[in-house]
């Protein structure tokens, strides 16, 4: 995860920051780095539904298939999860804001590599129930610590990380489910699948396999153990105790798919000041990002300093077209010139005990809003409630001038700092009643 600081640097050479530069795109992976070649490594299409399986090359691949590039935000949908570990431990560990990027994606239309072997609207009977499987190369532990409820396909001590996706959404021409090999206009980066993964735009990334080897159709889900052991939305009552005992990991109701609604503040970042004297006629920048999944626009963000009595609409940037299909992929970026005054005369119409405040929501195109609390599960996944910067009135210990100081709810990682760590500030309730306290010290 990169610093937030770097994320909304300008590189240099461009004029915004849409696109993330390589060495600051998100890396998240299950287990080691696989060393795969160009020369020797295989993607297999195949599988029960297959009438002519094949084995392709990756010059095969590249350049016997019409290819496509378009950007795509790729966001961990545990971004942000370090605000829940600060509620109750999740079993995922510490993101902050920066696991998400932008590149510019290269490759296959899945849709089209389908039809290469057969499979389309027509060749398929009984579309309904019928899945592509996607599995990737390399060997990890299996989660469920035994052979899994498929009797066919037992699990063992190492398991690959495979998922899969719907046959009708893979054929649908709007979704845009790609096979990449290049992204920013260069070969993937080992950490991020190199030389071809799976890319669903609008997705998890969770959804979205490394070092993609094989391309199965089935007459089911996927039956991988990281299909079911992962990327879950459980309620949030649900222990990690539970969830092994009482199945719930096979209840794929609550599974992740499309990425959340989310918006973050970038600017000012975690412990910025501004003096107060010489800048009450003025304005600071709060600027930052937002994103939706599944193909659906970022309508609006909102800023708000009196505890979202009113809300402020923000000026959007938005860098990307949508497709033919009115589909939207990539994050926006919002900026609001807050005049201090305001920040001033809401700080004075507090009431007693609250603190002054930057809240930040995103609308998409559903017409809903970013929920104002936060919602705790197991994984620690989709935290999507709305983001809150804490504005602190102190006198620099630097210059003696009184400053405004910014206080973000978490820093990434093992990290310190942030008002969410707090045992006073945290919140009382998460969706599963009141939390113990006690817990805390």
């Amino acid at each position: 995860e990169p610093p937030v600081k770097d994320l909304v640097t300008i590189p240099k050479g461009r004029s915004n920051c849409f696109l993330t530069p390589a060495n600051l795109q998100i890396t998240r992976n299950h287990g080691s780095v696989p060393k795969l070649s160009w020369d020797t490594h295989r993607l297999g299409i195949e599988g029960p539904l297959v009438d002519s399986p094949v084995s392709l090359s990756m010059d095969a691949l590249t350049t016997n298939y019409p290819t496509t590039e378009f950007p795509v935000t790729i966001s961990c949908c545990g971004n942000r999860r370090k605000e829940m570990n600060m509620i109750k431990q999740t079993i995922g560990f510490n993101w902050g804001i920066g696991a998400c990027g932008t590149m510019v994606y290269k490759g296959v239309l899945l849709r089209d590599l389908l039809a290469s072997v057969g499979v389309d609207h027509e060749s398929v009977a009984d579309i309904t129930g019928t899945h592509v499987e996607f599995i990737g190369n390399e060997d990890l532990g299996n989660k469920c610590g035994g052979p899994g409820p498929f009797e066919d396909e037992p699990w063992g001590d190492k398991v690959k990380y495979a998922t899969s996706l719907p046959l009708a959404k893979c054929l649908d021409p709007a979704e845009e489910v790609m096979v990449a090999f290049q992204a920013n206009g260069a070969p993937l980066h080992p950490d991020r699948g190199y030389p071809i993964r799976l890319v669903i735009p609008g997705y998890i990334g969770g959804r979205m396999v490394k070092w993609l080897t094989r391309i199965r159709v089935i007459p089911h889900e996927s039956h991988s153990c990281y299909h079911y052991w992962d990327n879950k939305y459980l309620p949030p009552q649900v222990t990690a105790e539970m969830a092994a005992s009482e199945g719930w990991w096979y209840k794929q109701e609550y599974i992740i798919n499309e990425l959340a609604l989310n918006s973050f503040i970038c600017k000012p970042n975690h412990n910025d000041t501004v003096p107060l004297a010489a800048n009450l006629d003025k304005t600071t920048c709060v600027s930052g990002y937002a994103h939706s999944g599944g193909g659906r626009m970022v309508t609006r963000v909102e800023l708000s300093t009196d505890h979202g009595a009113t809300w402020d609409l923000t000026d959007i940037t938005r860098h990307e077209q949508p497709n033919p299909y009115g589909k939207y992929w990539c994050w926006i970026w919002w900026k609001y010139d807050l005049p201090l005054v305001k920040l001033l005369q809401d700080g004075n119409n507090l009431a007693s005990g609250e603190d002054l405040e930057i809240w930040v929501r995103a609308w998409d195109t559903s017409n809903s809003p970013q929920p104002e609390k936060p919602t705790w599960t197991l994984m620690g996944q989709s935290s999507n409630h709305i983001f809150r910067v804490k504005v602190h009135t102190e006198t620099s210990a630097a210059t003696g001038k009184v400053v405004y100081r910014f206080e973000h709810p978490t820093q990434p990682g093992q990290q310190t700092g942030g008002w969410a760590t707090r045992i006073a500030a945290k919140v009382k309730s998460a969706g599963y009643g009141e939390i113990n306290m006690a817990s805390y010290k």
